[in-house]
């Protein structure tokens, strides 16, 4: 049977799954699907007693069960969408229950990265298949950026990837109905109504229903046409009737603790959960971040090393940022130690010591660095990456899944999850954390490993290589990287002093607008003030300014065409000459003046 590819992400989900000291030290985890699942597991039952699709099926559900088991689980809360107060939540558990047993065909769930969206779509799949009888809804879960255009008989290929024959798969079709969890609507860039497109629940068409996953911030105002059912006749009005959504909420402290305690049995620790918890409320703002299950994820495994020989906890500042510094040095230095006890050929003893005389960790962050580069340019950001080494030995993955003995020992200790020939970062965001370094990189060492103070300023004439993603991608929607970036500036004012410089630039050299628009982003996001600023003839066009600190800026002569100046403080700005789209008013809409507001 041909090799399954990946339905989850193996190391971590996007929220409530742990990192063991296992899955640190391990560079790949290879998944054998469905072949030999039934060697390997009591099948209880035998071709005699069913029919071939009910044998079939049994098989994929002994090793789904065992797939999507989850060592940790927080039921989430949530809201009922966007505009929902945060304090009107409800189980989210309870309202995907009302939605299998309702009339409604499409349940969308939207969070933040690492809310909890594609480990509660696992917990799902698993709750479901325990649930299975015979002829009952089948589970199914689609990874979407594992289809090829899944706008387009999205099922029949999640099938056919299963290894169901094409005689089933038909009988499928005509006589089942199913359940469909379709994961990461956001990583495959997608922006079909795929409910429409696959023509679920018409005549003839397969019988399901969808529940979906979405970052929220991958989604415009007029999302709901994404996902709402469409009426068949001629008409093709919306159907709000037949839909459903809701919005995972962050974590409350009782769910931290709650996860905490989950988390200390699982390996032989030397904090117990008091420990834990003393440090997340101990260590100012900390407690705040770590209510996405992923950051909670990340802080937990590095806490006992960024406390280590600390007296006075006040005075450490961590940032989202700085959880990820910290803990991609952890796992390189802890797969550094892995190779440094591990019995190596003579062959990979060389390029290990090659690598560090290198410097282990900058290799290690190099090569990650220049993966997520490599995903964004080749793949426009899609994760999944394939690598067949017949086919692909003289594309651009043999710089990173190649047989070359370093290549291997870098992606081995790299965060990445592997399944077969398929590879991704073990999380999403792991992906633009390494891609917002290839914008701004911060000089770091081994020796501080564990000190979230430490922060040098990259060369600006890094910054300024028109090469660069600032210069050639638009960061707009991507608004994880661009957090990651506020984070930086924040931290390190050469940083910002780099980004207004490019922002200057734009003045003059019409070739830097995609920077100029991706840099004033970025500061206008870190809180960064433009009173009284020079901003004549800037290039910055489709900026989002939203919330930003204009008073009296200068405008005069800029493009603003498309830019986003939303609930902007503008008393008294200069806009004569800029050139924009849309017109402008004077409102009452502050108490202290009037100021322009974008009508």
């Amino acid at each position: 049977m041909t090799s399954v590819l990946p339905t989850q992400q193996h190391a971590i989900g996007d929220g409530n799954d742990s990192i063991n000291n296992t899955q640190l030290t391990r560079g790949s985890h290879d998944d054998d699907g469905l072949e030999g699942v039934f060697e390997r597991l009591e099948v209880g039952v035998t071709e005699q007693d069913t029919s071939p699709l009910e044998y079939l099926l049994h098989g994929i559900r002994l090793w789904r069960l065992e797939y999507a088991q989850l060592r940790i689980f927080i039921p989430p809360m949530a809201k009922a969408n966007l505009q929902a107060r945060d304090d009107a939540l409800f189980p989210l558990i309870d309202k995907v229950q009302e939605f299998l047993v309702s009339e409604r065909e499409v349940m969308l769930i939207l969070g933040d990265s690492g809310a909890g969206k594609s480990t509660y779509n696992r917990h799902l799949e698993h709750k479901l298949w325990t649930e299975y009888y015979e002829g009952g809804p089948i589970p199914l879960y689609i990874h979407l950026s594992t289809i090829d255009n899944p706008a387009q008989d999205m099922i029949e290929k999640q099938l056919q990837i299963l290894d169901i024959p094409d005689d089933h798969i038909q009988e499928l079709k005509e006589l089942r109905q199913f359940i469909l969890i379709c994961d990461g609507y956001d990583e495959s860039q997608l922006t079909a109504n795929l409910h429409k497109a696959n023509c679920l629940n018409q005549l003839g068409e397969w019988r399901a229903k969808m529940i979906i996953s979405c970052r929220s911030q991958f989604l415009d105002s007029d999302y709901l046409d994404r996902f709402v059912p469409e009426t068949t006749n001629h008409h093709k009005a919306i159907r709000m009737d037949l839909f459903q959504e809701a919005v995972i909420t962050p974590f409350s402290e009782s769910q931290v603790k709650d996860y905490v305690e989950q988390y200390v049995p699982l390996e032989p620790r030397i904090w117990v959960t008091e420990d834990y918890m003393r440090m997340l409320t101990k260590i100012p703002n900390l407690m705040d971040l770590v209510r996405n299950p992923f950051l909670l994820t990340l802080a937990l495994e590095v806490l006992p090393a960024i406390t280590k020989q600390k007296e006075d906890f006040s005075t450490i500042r961590i940032t989202r940022v700085h959880l990820y510094d910290i803990f991609v040095v952890h796992w390189l230095n802890v797969n550094k130690q892995r190779l440094e006890s591990n019995t190596l050929s003579a062959e990979d003893r060389i390029v290990y010591d090659h690598l560090l005389d290198a410097g282990f960790i900058y290799m290690g962050i190099d090569y990650s660095t220049r993966l997520a580069s490599a995903i964004f340019e080749k793949q426009d950001g899609n994760p999944l990456v394939q690598y067949i080494h017949v086919q692909d030995q003289n594309t651009w993955k043999a710089k990173f899944f190649g047989m070359d003995p370093e290549v291997r020992l870098l992606q081995e200790s790299a965060p990445l999850t592997r399944s077969g020939n398929y590879f991704l970062f073990i999380h999403r965001s792991m992906q633009e954390y390494f891609f917002s370094r290839v914008i701004y990189s911060p000089v770091e060492t081994d020796e501080n490993e564990f000190d979230p103070q430490v922060e040098t300023a990259a060369p600006a004439s890094f910054l300024f290589d028109g090469s660069s993603p600032l210069f050639q991608r638009n960061l707009l929607k991507e608004h994880s990287i661009i957090q990651f970036l506020c984070d930086r500036v924040n931290l390190i004012p050469e940083f910002e002093k780099q980004l207004r410089a490019v922002i200057d630039q734009s003045k003059t050299d019409a070739s830097v607008t995609i920077a100029a628009t991706n840099a004033i982003t970025i500061l206008v996001k870190a809180g960064a003030n433009f009173n009284g600023a020079n901003l004549r003839n800037v290039k910055i066009p489709g900026a989002d300014l939203s919330s930003g600190q204009f008073d009296s800026a200068q405008f005069q002569g800029a493009d603003l065409t498309g830019v986003n100046l939303t609930q902007s403080w503008l008393r008294q700005a200069n806009l004569s000459g800029a050139l924009m789209e849309d017109q402008w008013t004077v409102v009452p809409t502050r108490p202290m003046e009037n100021c322009w507001q974008w009508v």
